[in-house]
């Protein structure tokens, strides 16, 4: 009875299936798209306008499509279901995605702050202002767009990829607007100081919020447990579960958006082989519902119940 491990019948690649998948590639797509068009206008605007702003702007546009490239990759091969050289699946391509963008965007971001830097002291004039807040107007509407799709996508999916890809888009909304903001202030009021300033404030920012990214990513490649959170709640399914008597050795740890959970079940010792089975199955279809597409290993434990049984004589 022991040596019995229970393993999950939930599909190993999605909780919903085709429509999730389905829902990730055109979330990803979009955003190919969208990146490839801004960085477009905005390398012609920068080449006119020499404007580190823009430049910036540019930079953390050329990421965004480079890690959307990664992340349609990363989609493709995530949602491929378990196969025999990976029998946990491959979410943790989603991992390695993120722990890559990390270190991308932190590089070229710290480029850009010790340029801006260099401008704030050496101050230069730009050109073309009016074709810069054309293109940074537009960026802010086509990003918007794209944002609130990829906000929608996120909630059905909760995938990692969608939503780190949504952080980077969310911001290039603030990102235009302040390129925007330097440009006028630089038209109107002459502050060339504006452009270096908004340059550095971007890449400080996209630093600060590509931080979270890497470090989920680590901690899930590193077998990080499930935050408290998380853990309560499967807590809350083993108190409330009659027939359990304890649970011990819990494990939990998540490769992408995929949550894998094991433990030690404690059961009656006296219950049939098939009643035992049915109660691990119960719980486990429980911890199912609470977390989709989670991968469960439930290892029974014969344990005499601690309230002594009234028997008939």
């Amino acid at each position: 009875m022991s040596g019995h491990h229970h393993h999950s019948h939930a599909p190993i690649d999605l909780p919903q299936g085709s429509e999730t998948a389905r829902l990730m590639r055109r979330a990803t797509l979009a955003a190919v798209a969208i990146a490839s068009l801004l960085i477009v206008a905005k390398l012609i605007v920068w080449w006119r306008s020499d404007s580190l702003a823009i430049l910036s702007s540019l930079t953390d546009s050329f990421f965004d499509l480079l890690t959307s490239v990664i992340n349609l990759i990363a989609v493709r091969y995530a949602l491929k279901p378990a196969d025999d050289d990976h029998r946990f699946g491959h979410t943790s391509i989603e991992d390695i995605a993120g722990l890559a963008q990390g270190a991308f965007i932190s590089a070229s971001m710290l480029l850009i702050i010790l340029q801006s830097l260099e401008r704030l002291f050496n101050p230069e004039p730009i050109a073309h202002e009016q074709l810069g807040m054309a293109v940074s107007m537009f960026g802010m509407i086509a990003t918007s767009l794209l944002v609130a799709y990829q906000t929608y996508v996120a909630r059905r999916t909760r995938s990692l990829i969608v939503l780190a890809d949504r952080l980077h888009y969310a911001g290039d909304i603030a990102f235009n607007l302040g390129v925007l903001l330097a440009l006028a202030a630089s038209l109107y009021l002459g502050w060339s100081w504006a452009d270096p300033l908004v340059a550095l404030l971007i890449a400080s920012a996209v630093l600060w919020s590509s931080r979270s990214i890497g470090l989920r990513a680590y901690h899930n490649l590193m077998d990080r447990e499930m935050p408290e959170t998380e853990k309560e709640k499967i807590y809350a399914v083993l108190r409330n579960d009659v027939d359990l008597h304890g649970y011990h050795n819990l494990k939990t740890r998540f490769a992408g958006t995929k949550p894998f959970i094991q433990f030690h079940a404690e059961i009656a010792a006296g219950l049939s082989f098939r009643d035992a089975h049915a109660i691990i199955d119960r719980i486990e279809q429980r911890l199912q519902e609470m977390f989709p597409g989670a991968d469960v290993i439930i290892h029974p434990d014969p344990i005499e119940p601690r309230v002594p049984q009234a028997y008939d004589a």
